[in-house]
């Protein structure tokens, strides 16, 4: 099973639906356009590991840029910030234990 959480807002952040759903599929895969090192991401990963971890199976999967700045040359920028197809990749890698 796979549930798609998009989140409206960062404070408050929805936990309700994240443990929902972490309750349904029991692992977190998280797509953000920030660094790896103080984005986003990973303060909802540290939120979720602090107040659901008994509810994940498996390490959550953070996709997002390497610790760089981001290029401005959007040739160069579409090769360094994560996209959709980067998610479904994530998402079977997951799925399929490869992680």
């Amino acid at each position: 099973d796979i549930d798609l959480v998009e989140l409206r807002s960062l404070k408050p952040l929805d936990m309700e639906s994240i443990q929902r759903s972490l309750t349904r599929t029991n692992k977190l895969v998280i797509l953000d356009e920030s660094t790896e090192s103080g984005g986003v991401g990973a303060t909802i990963s540290a939120v979720i590991s602090e107040k659901l971890f008994d509810l994940l199976d498996a390490p959550v999967l953070r996709l997002c840029m390497d610790n760089a700045p981001v290029p401005y040359a959007s040739s160069m920028e579409k090769r360094v910030v994560k996209r959709g197809a980067d998610l479904i990749e994530g998402v079977i890698k997951l799925g399929s234990n490869r992680m």
